[in-house]
């Protein structure tokens, strides 16, 4: 089961001992998933391992890593033990150990690690990696790993390009202690995926090419002309808010669900990201905005979704669609800009999308008036919900959510 869902392209490195792996790559490509599966593999053929399974915010852990490990254990029939309050998995005398650097000082007391891996390793700091490179350095039986997954963004991480990528063409780092592979969609073993991406890339390409060629091609490039720069700020403590709400964007395969909760004092707001993530049906949204516990509060959705708005209502979700007109996305962008909004700390996917949220360009380099469309669902989530707020208040103003 191992082999017949890693592509040619990945399988060399299963065996692969030095102490950097660096996976960099495109969209879709296949590398989280090869990540999950190596580490079962050597779980499986050598024994007695402790990994460390990381994103920089805990939270985030549950609804990207955890899942894909869970499948990949489901999937070759291993029963394994989960601690849901430490977020372990114990299968065959091995653990898994996932978590974030919410608190860096838990991190150095975990005693034992046999290797780590780093999902979205552009969301950790030059400083983040030394730390955790320090706590993989007792000796073992077997040779230490860590891995690192993510896509070559050069604004969010221009540290690990300078760390790992010292050469322009493969093997890009000549450090015999590392080895890098890019990958793209073309490397992931699963036509469906394949499939499914090579239609969202093209349409990214025709966008944008910097885009494309970080989320397209997994190369290193610089995406311009970023469109929001909010700050990173926790909820204030004892704080009385005047309103709190939500914006929900829907998605299902590809296109994950994006939720916010919202928080307003005054003209002053705080983003707080609820949900991500793909396959949910309508029920299962239901059940997991539930379990976040929004009872009664407003949650502004897609308009363009009126079939799954009024089974939310059927559901006792307070569901209203978000008004639209023309030039809705630019004004509400605009909208958004104009006020003082906060993103809470673990709102790790949200945080990304503001950081890639950038204008389109024309052949020259200059911004166009219109956002690339991709990775933008927490965003838009985000601007449904703000936008309805402000002209819910003032009634007097032309709706452009």
């Amino acid at each position: 089961m191992i082999g017949a869902d890693i592509s040619s392209h990945f399988e060399p490195l299963l065996t692969n001992e030095r102490r950097y792996l660096i996976l960099c790559g495109g969209a879709g490509s296949g590398k989280t998933e090869f990540a999950a599966r190596k580490l079962f593999y050597r779980c499986m053929t050598e024994g007695g391992h402790r990994f460390l399974v990381l994103r920089k915010v805990r939270s985030r852990v549950r609804e990207s890593v955890m899942e894909v490990m869970a499948r990949v254990l489901t999937d070759n029939g291993v029963k394994y033990q989960h601690d849901k309050t430490d977020r372990v998995f114990s299968f065959c005398g091995n653990q898994l150990l996932f978590d974030g650097l919410d608190d860096p000082e838990k991190i150095k007391s975990i005693k034992g690690i046999t290797g780590e891996w780093l999902e979205e390793m552009t969301e950790f700091t030059r400083d983040d990696f030394m730390q955790l490179d320090l706590r993989l350095r007792e000796p073992g039986p077997k040779y230490h790993q860590i891995i690192g997954t993510f896509n070559p963004d050069e604004v969010q991480a221009p540290w690990i390009k300078e760390r790992f990528f010292k050469l322009d063409v493969p093997p890009y780092c000549d450090d015999v202690d590392v080895k890098v592979d890019v990958s793209t969609v073309k490397h992931n073993p699963i036509k469906e995926v394949r499939e499914r991406y090579a239609a969202q890339l093209e349409a990214l390409k025709a966008q944008d090419e910097v885009m494309y060629k970080i989320y397209g091609l997994g190369l290193w490039a610089a995406a311009k002309g970023r469109i929001y720069n909010w700050d990173v700020q926790p909820l204030p403590a004892d704080m009385a808010w005047d309103d709190v709400w939500y914006g929900l964007d829907f998605g299902f395969s590809v296109d994950p669900a994006a939720c916010v909760r919202i928080h307003r004092k005054a003209d002053e707001y705080w983003l707080q990201e609820v949900l991500y993530q793909t396959g949910l049906t309508n029920a299962d949204l239901v059940m997991v905005l539930n379990g976040h516990g929004i009872g009664g509060a407003m949650v502004v959705c897609d308009s363009a979704e009126q079939k799954s708005i009024e089974e939310l209502r059927r559901a006792g979700i307070s569901a209203v669609g978000a008004d639209k007109g023309p030039e809705s996305v630019k004004a509400g962008i605009d909208l958004l800009r104009s006020k003082k909004i906060h993103l809470t700390p673990e709102s790790g996917n949200l945080i990304a999308e503001s950081r890639t949220y950038k204008w389109k360009e024309d052949g020259n380099g200059n911004s166009l008036p219109m956002p690339v469309k991709y990775k933008d669902h927490l965003l838009d989530a985000a601007r449904y919900g703000i936008t309805f707020d402000v002209f819910r208040a003032q009634p007097n103003l032309r709706r452009l959510a």
